[in-house]
Formats: structure tokens, C-alpha cells, sequence
């Protein structure tokens, strides 16, 4: 009985654990995601800088090297850029199309909470700036800084 007692305790404090560290973590990325989305060109620099230095001391790039790969990124950025801005209408288009094809489908008590649900998730699923996307400003990234220069 002790044994049962014990095992039960330890079992308990392990679903516990396991439990806060779930919603720990689900608390830490909503507020990292939050502050990304409300900081869009910081975050972008700074995953930029990352990336770069990541990439030299992976690749033990001697300075010419380094300042090369920089220009070559930096160029690619402001292509991908272009193509982005070119195509960001479509895809707003997309979504919100999806979105009211969605709404379509429910039952107006479904619809109410789906609509919460985007609310509730606008964060991972951006709703603002769907309609007319603002240049230089991260536009329906799911979250994820981009865009900005």
C-alpha cells in the first residue's frame, strides 16, 4: 500500500510538472510573439543580425567574406521585399475569403465563436491590415515579423 502510495505521489507531482511547464511555456511564447508583432522592425533586425552571425561563425567567413554574404542578403531581403508587396493584396484577398467562407458554413452560434476564436488567436492569426497592407509594416505574417525595412 505504501508502495501504491508513493508511486501515485510521484506520478501526481510529475503530471503537475509536466502541466506548469505547458502552460509556461504557452505564456512565454504568446508575450514573445506579442512583443514581436508590436516591435516588427527590431525583431526583424535582430533575426537578421542573428542569422548573419550564425552564418559567419558556422562558416568561419574571413571579413571580405562576411561583408559579401551581408550585401547578398541585404539583396535578396529587398527583392523578396518587392515580390511581397506585389502579391500581399492576393493573399489578404485569400484569407479573408477563407475566413468568410468559413463564417458561411456556421451556425450563428459557431459563428460568434469562431469570430472569438480569431480575437482570441490574432496574435498567431493577424486580422488587422487585411485589407490595405501598409507599406514597411509587417502584414498578416502569422505572427512573424517581416517586411520592414
Amino acid at each position: 500500500m505504501k508502495t501504491l502510495k508513493v508511486v501515485g505521489l510521484l506520478a501526481l507531482i510529475f503530471a503537475a510538472g509536466f502541466a506548469g511547464g505547458v502552460v509556461a511555456t504557452r505564456v512565454v511564447v504568446r508575450r514573445m510573439v506579442a512583443e514581436a508583432r508590436a516591435h516588427p522592425a527590431l525583431t526583424q533586425q535582430v533575426v537578421r543580425t542573428n542569422f548573419e552571425q550564425n552564418l559567419n561563425r558556422r562558416l568561419r567567413l574571413d571579413p571580405e567574406q562576411h561583408v559579401r554574404v551581408h550585401e547578398i542578403l541585404k539583396d535578396s531581403h529587398d527583392k523578396m521585399r518587392e515580390v511581397r508587396e506585389e502579391f500581399q493584396p492576393q493573399l489578404n484577398a485569400i484569407s479573408l475569403d477563407a475566413r468568410a467562407n468559413i463564417l458561411a458554413l456556421l451556425k450563428p452560434e459557431q459563428q460568434k465563436r469562431f469570430e472569438q476564436f480569431l480575437i482570441d488567436n490574432q496574435q498567431f492569426l493577424p486580422t488587422r491590415d487585411l485589407l490595405q497592407p501598409r507599406k514597411n509594416q509587417a502584414v498578416n505574417t502569422g505572427g512573424v515579423a517581416a517586411d520592414v525595412k
